[in-house]
């Protein structure tokens, strides 16, 4: 409650800073991607914004296929054992 006061009247204090700094960030951000003004942190966000391709993890689909076929044997596993019958709610509903 507090935070959301202190942000809400533009009232620093411990618990609202950071959050003051976060969104004061992300305006000069926004600002420098729509002009010409640049700082570091911008200057990697303009380079994400202009191809977002170049960042693209290739190790990414070998971890993928790595995990699909991870699933594919445990669902062999699974269609060998015997399926079991959950006796939990014993044939009553929520409500009965």
């Amino acid at each position: 409650m507090v935070t959301s006061l202190s942000l809400a009247i533009s009232y620093p204090t411990l618990a609202a800073a950071p959050h003051m700094f976060i969104n004061a960030y992300k305006n000069a951000l926004a600002i420098a991607v729509e002009t010409d003004y640049s700082f570091p942190q911008a200057d990697k966000v303009k380079e994400f914004l202009a191809d977002p391709s170049k960042f693209v993890v290739e190790a990414a689909p070998a971890a993928v296929a790595g995990g699909a076929a991870h699933a594919a044997t445990k669902e062999d596993e699974k269609h060998d054992e015997p399926a079991e019958e959950s006796d939990d709610d014993m044939g009553f509903g929520l409500f009965d």
